[in-house]
């Protein structure tokens, strides 16, 4: 089975790039909401074992804390290959539809 290759077109290709830099720049605003969303719980859940608010370098603290080892979470090999396998799944099938 041979395919033909494509012609090399800039216009294509560059208006690719503009996209695929836009898709990048929402995607980065996603995990930023996502972390905020993790800062919160952690807030919610100290905030609920004590009777006065928390404080504000106490918040910062906390959300510091939090994102940091959501980050440590997803770092981990297990959670990089499940992310991986993922990938690789969702890439298969986008590809058997575009066929």
């Amino acid at each position: 089975m041979t395919e033909e290759k494509k012609k090399w077109n800039s216009e294509n290709f560059d208006q690719l790039m503009k996209e695929s830099h836009d898709e990048l720049v929402n995607l980065r605003m996603q995990l930023q909401n996502l972390m905020v969303k993790f800062g919160l719980r952690a807030l919610k859940t100290y905030q609920a074992a004590r009777n006065e608010p928390l404080r504000p370098n106490e918040v910062a603290s906390l959300v510091k804390y939090e994102i940091e080892n959501a980050i440590q979470d997803v770092s981990e090999q297990g959670s990089k290959d499940a992310i991986i396998k993922q990938a690789k799944l969702e890439w298969e099938k986008q590809r058997k539809t575009q066929q």
